[in-house]
């Protein structure tokens, strides 16, 4: 038996309880791969599509960093005061890497400094710049 849908929804992996780093992250990877539209019910969750031929690199990163810190300041309600930084990848022209920085914020109101390291290529989002 796969146990109750909260079970599910808050187990790793290994059938570990989740963290709440890991839950924050996972959730993240969702919101950040999908794109505007394709999700029926809220129809701004998810990135807006990004590909402008007439933007510049440097103003295609911009963008990019804007509509990623929008969209987790409107569906990640754990993190406040959220930033995103380009981070430059040697690895492909076409990969752009950010440094999310945040407070996360636990369920008794403290808050701790968050950060995660991301790399972005086309519809792929992966961690650990």
């Amino acid at each position: 038996m796969p146990g109750s849908l909260f079970d599910r929804m808050t187990r790793g992996e290994e059938g570990a309880r989740m963290s709440e780093d890991e839950s924050i992250r996972l959730h993240l990877l969702r919101l950040l791969t999908a794109r505007q539209g394709s999700v029926q019910a809220l129809p701004d969750y998810g990135l807006p599509d990004l590909n402008d031929l007439t933007l510049s690199r440097a103003e295609l990163i911009s963008e990019t960093c804007s509509a990623v810190q929008a969209c987790i300041r409107r569906y990640e309600p754990r993190l406040t005061e959220v930033r995103v930084i380009p981070q430059s990848l040697s690895e492909s022209l076409f990969a752009m890497g950010f440094r999310i920085t945040a407070l996360k914020r636990d369920p008794d109101g403290k808050t701790s400094p968050w950060q995660w390291d991301i790399a972005m290529n086309g519809d792929k989002v992966r961690s650990g710049v």
